[in-house]
């Protein structure tokens, strides 16, 4: 296996096209290949450094993507994120839109002190 991938060698013309895995297999050659041009010439050849420009898009763009739960999101999940619900520590007060129905319903913020002297 070759742990570089020199400027004259072919690369894929649709990236979109590659599994997560071949792009990043891709994107470790190239930067592989940066530090052996900077060190053997003291320079990026143009070509490689376009290369590197065009993984770090794609790669961009997979991480921005939508992403597929298999999983089904936890009550404890809403709780990082900030939201109470019926039966947590977050207080909700008879009045909060959702909360007789048993909705998730967005902190107000302050303590759980807070909302007992008020």
């Amino acid at each position: 296996m070759k742990s570089r991938i020199s400027p004259d060698e072919p690369f894929p013309a649709r990236l979109e096209r590659l599994r997560d895995e071949d792009v990043e297999v891709l994107n470790s050659k190239v930067h592989r290949e940066i530090e052996h041009e900077f060190a053997t010439d003291g320079e990026v050849d143009a070509e490689t450094a376009a290369r590197k420009d065009e993984i770090a898009d794609e790669l961009d763009e997979r991480d921005a993507g939508p992403r597929l739960r298999l999983v089904p999101q936890r009550e404890d999940d809403d709780a990082e994120r900030g939201y109470a619900s019926a039966g947590h520590d977050g207080a909700i007060q008879a009045g909060d839109a959702g909360a007789s129905a048993g909705l998730p319903v967005r902190a107000r913020g302050g303590s759980w002190a807070d909302t007992q002297r008020g």
